[in-house]
C-alpha cells in the first residue's frame, strides 16, 4: 500500500467519526441542557416558560453538533491529514507528508519503505476512533444525568436533595409535595359509571357517595388533609394518598405540606329522585254506573342514574264523610335494570274491585332508583281518580259526567296517605331505621305537596271574595266562612304533620292527618252547599284589587332595582372582590380564594360556580382569567342595564349610576 493510498483510507475513515461525533454529541449537549433546566425548577423553583425550554435545548444541540462538524473540517484536505497522521508517528519524521505531496516526483522507494517499517497503522489506527469514544460516553453520562433529575422530580427525590443540600450548608427552598396532584373517583356501585382520573383539578365533582382518592409524590409524613373541619388519614409508601367519601354538600379540601398549602372544591352531585308521569289515562273520569271490564295504564319514567322498580298502587273507598271505607293495593311489578328511562304498563280488572255507586278508585304509578346508598329514591305520579256517580247524584238538569273537583281529590290524596303512614308503621320492625325513616320523608314530601295544592285552593276561594277572617256566629248565612276556616284548618294540620313525618314520627303525625282528613271533609260538604245553594261571587273583588296594579309608565332604569345589600348573591360578589385585592400580592391565596368561594357557591348560583372553576384553571395554567371572571360577575349582577335617555332629570348630576 503506498503512502497515497494510506493517507486517503484514514482520510475517509475521519469522515465518518466526525459525522458520527457530531450525531453523538447533540443528543449530549440535548439531555445536559433539559437536565439543568429540571434541577433549577425542582431545586430553586425557576422555570422556563413553556415551550421555550426545549426551544432552548434543540438549539444547544444544533451548536453542538455544527461545532464538532466545523472542528473535523481538515478532513476534506489530503495534507492536513497526512500532517495530522505525522503527529501520531512523529518517527516518520515528514516521511508520509513528502510521499504523499502530488507535487514530489522520482524515486519515492526509500519514503515507501521507511513507512512501511515505521508500522503507522498500529498507532494511527486508534487515535482515528478516540472521538468516537469520547462522544459516547458523555452521551452516556448527560443520558443519566437526566434520568436522575427525572427522578428527581418526585417530591420525595427533591427532599433528599433537599436535606443533602442543607446538610452541606447550601439553602435551598423545600420542595411543593402539592403540585401534580391525581385525584381517583369511584362511583358507587349501584351506578355502574367507569372509574375517573382527574389531573391536577381545581374542583372535584363526583356522586354523593363516590370513593375520592387524592395522590401527591413523596412519603405522607407531614402532609396534613382535611375536608372540611374534618381530619382525612394520609397513607402511602412511595407516594402519599388521601381517601374520603363525597359528601352531600359542597365543601372544600384543604393540604398542607410544611409552608405549603392548597385548597380544593367539592361539589357533590346528588342522586335526583326519579321521575314518573301518568301518560294513560289523560284525566280523571265519573261513571254514570258501575263499570266493568278493564282499564290500561300508562307511564313514563326517567331518572338520572338508573330505575330499578315500578307498580301500580289503586285504593278503593266507598263511604261519606268520617265514616269510610278503603283498601289499598298494588299489581304489575317491573323491573328496568338500571335504564335511565322506561314505560311502564298495567292492566286493572275492576270487576274484582267490587265497585259499588259512590265508589271512588284512586290510582297512581310508583316508581324507584336503584340508588341502594342513600335511598332508594320513591316517586309517584299524579293520581288518576276514577268514581261511580250515585242514583240521586243527578237533578232536573242535566248535568255531564265530570272529574272530581280538586276538593274531592284533596280528600282522596289524604286518605291515601294515611293509608301508607298506617302502612309502613306496621311495618316498622322488619325496616331498619334509616330506612324507615326515609320511607316517612318520603310520606312527608307526598304531604307537603298536598298542602301546597290545598294553599292553592284556599288563596282562590279568597279571590272570589271569601272572607279574610271568620268573625261571629254567622257561619250558617254564609257557607263560604266555614269553608275558608275548613281550610285553613287541614292546611295548619298537614303542616304539622309534615314535620313530624320527614323526621320518622309516624305516632304524632297521624294524628295531624285524620284532623286535616276532617277538615278537608268538611270544607267538601260546605263546597257543595255553597255551589248548589247560590250563585257564585263576583270573581274580581274590586275594593281589594283597587290601586294594586304596577305602573306601566317610563321610568328610570334605576327604579324598582332590587337591592342587593343584604343577598347571598351580594355576599358573594364582596367576596370576589376581597379575592380580587390579593391577586398580585398573593397569587397563591388569591387562587385558593377563589376555590372556597366556588365551594360556597355552588347551592347559590350555578354558572357563578362554574365561572370561577374556570378562572381557577386559566390562573394555574398562566392563561388570561378575564373572561371567566367577566363571565362570574355577568352571572351575579346580570346584564348590563341601559338608562331611558329620554327620561328627565336622570343625568350624571343626579348620582344615577
Amino acid at each position: 500500500m503506498t503512502a497515497k493510498q494510506r493517507v486517503a483510507r484514514t482520510r475517509n475513515k475521519l469522515r465518518v467519526v466526525v459525522v458520527i461525533s457530531a450525531l453523538l454529541w447533540a443528543p449530549a449537549a440535548l439531555c445536559c441542557v433539559l437536565a439543568l433546566e429540571l434541577l433549577a425548577d425542582n431545586l430553586w423553583n425557576v422555570r422556563i416558560p413553556n415551550g421555550w425550554d426545549w426551544n432552548l435545548a434543540v438549539s444547544v444541540a444544533l451548536i453542538t453538533a455544527c461545532v464538532v462538524l466545523w472542528r473535523g473540517r481538515f478532513v476534506h484536505s489530503t495534507r492536513r491529514v497526512a500532517m495530522w497522521m505525522e503527529e501520531r508517528a512523529p518517527s516518520l519524521q515528514y516521511a508520509l507528508i513528502t510521499a504523499s505531496d502530488p507535487l514530489v516526483d522520482g524515486d519515492l522507494s526509500m519514503l515507501e519503505a521507511a513507512i512501511e517499517r515505521s508500522n503507522i497503522d498500529t498507532m494511527v489506527g486508534p487515535a482515528v476512533f478516540t472521538p468516537v469514544i469520547y462522544a459516547g460516553v458523555a452521551l452516556s453520562v448527560m443520558v443519566g444525568c437526566y434520568a436522575a433529575v427525572i427522578t428527581m422530580g418526585s417530591a420525595q427525590a427533591r427532599i433528599a436533595v433537599h436535606d443533602v443540600l442543607a446538610g452541606a450548608g447550601v439553602n435551598t427552598p423545600m420542595p411543593n409535595r402539592l403540585l401534580g396532584l391525581s385525584v381517583r373517583i369511584v362511583a358507587p356501585p349501584y351506578a355502574r359509571l367507569s372509574v375517573q382520573t382527574l389531573a391536577d383539578p381545581s374542583g372535584v365533582s363526583a356522586l354523593v357517595g363516590s370513593s375520592i382518592t387524592i395522590s401527591g409524590s413523596g412519603k405522607p409524613a407531614g402532609i396534613v388533609a382535611k375536608v372540611a373541619d374534618r381530619d382525612v388519614r394520609v397513607s402511602g409508601q412511595r407516594d402519599w394518598q388521601a381517601r374520603f367519601t363525597m359528601p352531600a354538600a359542597a365543601t372544600t379540601v384543604t393540604l398542607a405540606d410544611r409552608g405549603y398549602d392548597r385548597v380544593i372544591a367539592i361539589i357533590p352531585i346528588v342522586d335526583q329522585p326519579p321521575v314518573v308521569a301518568m301518560t294513560q289515562p289523560t284525566r280523571d273520569t265519573v261513571w254514570r254506573h258501575v263499570p266493568s271490564g278493564s282499564i290500561s295504564f300508562v307511564a313514563h319514567a326517567t331518572d338520572d342514574i338508573g330505575l330499578d322498580d315500578a307498580h301500580l298502587e289503586y285504593t278503593v273507598t266507598t263511604g261519606s264523610g268520617e265514616v269510610f271505607k278503603s283498601r289499598t293495593s298494588s299489581l304489575g311489578d317491573a323491573r328496568f335494570g338500571g335504564a335511565r328511562t322506561a314505560d311502564f304498563h298495567a292492566t286493572l280488572a275492576l270487576a274484582p274491585l267490587g265497585l259499588t255507586e259512590g265508589a271512588i278508585l284512586s290510582v297512581r304509578a310508583v316508581v324507584s332508583d336503584n340508588n341502594n346508598l342513600s335511598g332508594p329514591g320513591v316517586s309517584t305520579s299524579d293520581t288518576r281518580t276514577f268514581r261511580v256517580a250515585r242514583a240521586d247524584e243527578y237533578d232536573s238538569l242535566a248535568v255531564d259526567a265530570a272529574p272530581p273537583p280538586p276538593m274531592e281529590r284533596s280528600l282522596l290524596t289524604e286518605r291515601m296517605l294515611i293509608n301508607s303512614a298506617d302502612s309502613l308503621l306496621r311495618k316498622r320492625a322488619s325496616l331498619a331505621a334509616k330506612e324507615f325513616v326515609t320511607s316517612a320523608g318520603s310520606i312527608g314530601a307526598d304531604q307537603a305537596d298536598l298542602r301546597k295544592k290545598v294553599y292553592g285552593i284556599l288563596y282562590e276561594q279568597d279571590e272570589a271574595g271569601g272572607a279574610k277572617g271568620v268573625e261571629g256566629d254567622d257561619e250558617e248565612l254564609d257557607p263560604q266562612l266555614v269553608l275558608n276556616r275548613d281550610l285553613k284548618d287541614a292546611y295548619d294540620a298537614m303542616w304539622d304533620a309534615e314535620r313530624s313525618l320527614n323526621v320518622g314520627d309516624i305516632n304524632i303525625a297521624l294524628p295531624f292527618m285524620t284532623r286535616a282528613l276532617h277538615a278537608l271533609d268538611r270544607a267538601r260538604l260546605a263546597d257543595r252547599l255553597y255551589l248548589r245553594g247560590r250563585p257564585p261571587r263576583v270573581i274580581v273583588n274590586v275594593e281589594k284589587v283597587r290601586l294594586t296594579a304596577k305602573e306601566k309608565g317610563v321610568s328610570n332604569s334605576v327604579v324598582g332595582q332590587r337591592s342587593r345589600a343584604d343577598t347571598a348573591l351580594a355576599k358573594l360578589d364582596r367576596s370576589l372582590d376581597s379575592a380580587l385585592t390579593i391577586a398580585q400580592s398573593s397569587p397563591d391565596h388569591f387562587a385558593d380564594a377563589l376555590v372556597r368561594l366556588r365551594a360556597q357557591a355552588v347551592s347559590l348560583d350555578t354558572a357563578f360556580a362554574t365561572a370561577l372553576g374556570d378562572a381557577v384553571d386559566a390562573f394555574r395554567a398562566g392563561k388570561d382569567m378575564t373572561p371567566a371572571l367577566v363571565r362570574a360577575r355577568r352571572a351575579l349582577l346580570g346584564a348590563p342595564r341601559t338608562g331611558n335617555a329620554g327620561v328627565p332629570w336622570s343625568g350624571a348630576w343626579s348620582g344615577v349610576r
